[in-house]
């Protein structure tokens, strides 16, 4: 009887491993997705601004809804980019210092760092959803000409904050992992 006590431990240890890899892979998989749509979101902008160039400059026909668009795409780019950013490491940091840790040490900077930046995921979450939560009820619409509804836009805030402060908690998971491991 005594030795079942651990194998049973040890075997809900192996499920929780085993979920949590597979969580980490889907959320891997949906950060790659959303990188591709990020990219699809910049091809889309830089249509609209050469089709804005274009029709300026050479033909002296401004377009009313190009340079809206691309302000709206933006914000998409942005948050929507982001977790997949994170996720191959692409945000800035500060190499030339961060280079000369090893190890342990370089492990609870890293999780320092992720916990400083699910503190600001929460808050963008937060505020982001609050003002997108308040587009929506209300209808708001761009002043521009084109009068576009605000919340398409504003939803992606909270939905790529979300998503970071996901891929955040996991790599602080992984970072914790190394740091008990004997």
């Amino acid at each position: 009887m005594e030795k079942r006590a651990p194998e049973e431990a040890e075997t809900k240890v192996a499920k929780i491993v085993a979920g949590f890899r597979a969580l980490w892979k889907a959320l891997e998989w949906l950060s790659h997705q959303l990188g591709w749509i990020a990219g699809g979101l910049t091809s889309i902008m830089i249509i609209a601004v050469m089709r804005e160039v274009v029709g300026r400059y050479f033909f002296h026909r401004p377009s009313d809804w190009s340079l809206e668009l691309s302000g709206f795409l933006l914000v998409g780019l942005v948050y929507l980019a982001a977790p997949h950013t994170e996720l191959v490491e692409g945000h800035i940091r500060i190499d030339f210092l961060y280079d000369h840790f090893k190890g342990k040490v370089k492990n609870v900077i890293d999780i320092i760092i992720s916990l400083v930046g699910i503190c600001w995921c929460v808050i963008v979450m937060w505020q982001g959803g609050r003002i997108a939560w308040y587009s929506y009820l209300t209808d708001a619409r761009s002043e521009e000409i084109m009068m576009w509804p605000l919340f398409p836009s504003q939803a992606m805030v909270p939905v790529g904050a979300f998503l970071l402060c996901l891929i955040l908690l996991g790599k602080i998971v992984k970072n914790l992992s190394f740091l008990f491991k004997e």
